[in-house]
């Protein structure tokens, strides 16, 4: 299928962008920022209160940004991570998708501000993902929250460090997730080209090389900690006992691939997986979901996933 019609009029408007590895790393960001703060969100995505604060995090104070749904609490409790290659984006440039989440999964949304490469590259995001998860099971209940119906979303590199808290909670015998909302994270290095990194490697949006700069960024010896789980989740030693997961993935995006990859290897470890593909989207599309039909399906499904599995 070809890119979605409404995507492809908006790019058509849009002047070449040259790539990330080309922009200077404040230009970047500030582009990235000020084009995020502009879309707006979905008009029928109501929530009841947002309120920024900050909690302990591994190196330092750690802004959060709580999202309460309407209604009568206790609610579920969502820690979201937005994406960003790890190195760009903060609590405004996916302020739509949080809310949207918190609105359509009836769930307490806290939303991460975590550390950003390369002023501070991995492991410090998976590390202050996994801070914010313990603190939202020990303290969501002030908020209103109910930590016993627990999840965890993000989309692009917060899929990732979503899946990765995951593991790390699994392992470490941690809090018990109930649901993880992965949207085009791939969860791994892209060690080897793809059908999909190959046939959009030059976008739209997200090139294949702009994929390689912010894994450069991250990681500082890419020979060892490429193969690390908190960096490679589907790299695993197993996935058995991960927690049911929506993994959502766009069809015009070189990260395709690795992420429905990700989706059948949890399938084939026993976990309960729901993987969606959106014909005619491109990466970071879930943005849009103020005015592009298709990124308000994605956000509903993954909204209605999380409120079937955060039920009482």
């Amino acid at each position: 299928m070809p890119i979605d019609p409404q995507i492809e009029a908006m790019l058509a408007n849009a002047p070449p962008w040259p790539g990330v590895r080309n922009v200077p790393l404040d230009m970047l960001r500030k582009s990235v920022r000020d084009s995020s703060v502009a879309i707006p969100p979905a008009q029928d995505a109501v929530v009841a209160k947002v309120e920024d604060q900050t909690i302990p995090g591994p190196g330092g104070d750690l802004p959060i940004r709580v999202y309460t749904p309407e209604g009568t609490g206790p609610f579920p409790v969502t820690v979201y991570l937005h994406g960003g290659g790890y190195v760009v984006g903060d609590l405004d440039t996916q302020d739509m998708i949080a809310r949207a989440l918190c609105a359509w999964g009836e769930t307490l949304v806290i939303s991460v501000d975590y550390r950003l490469a390369p002023e501070h590259p991995f492991p410090a995001a998976p590390q202050d993902a996994y801070a914010a998860l313990l603190w939202a099971a020990e303290h969501a209940g002030e908020l209103g929250g109910d930590v016993s119906r627990l999840a965890m979303a993000g989309d692009s590199a917060g899929g990732n460090l979503s899946c990765a808290a995951a593991l790390r909670a699994r392992d470490e015998n941690g809090p018990a997730i109930r649901a993880i909302v992965d949207i085009y994270g791939p969860c791994t290095y892209p060690f080897v080209p793809t059908a999909s990194s190959q046939e959009f490697a030059e976008g739209p949006i997200l090139t294949q090389d702009d994929v390689a700069w912010f894994w450069e960024q991250y990681l500082t010896d890419p020979d060892t900690q490429k193969t690390d789980p908190q960096a490679s989740p589907v790299l695993a030693r197993t996935l058995a006992g991960f927690p049911p997961a929506f993994v959502a993935t766009a069809e015009c995006d070189p990260s395709r691939d690795d992420a429905e990859a990700f989706a059948a290897k949890l399938a084939d470890a026993g976990v309960e997986v729901v993987t969606k593909r959106y014909p005619g989207m491109v990466h970071g599309f879930a943005s849009w979901v103020g005015f592009l039909p298709g990124a308000r399906e994605v956000l509903t499904d993954a909204g209605q996933f999380l409120k079937e599995r955060l039920a009482d």
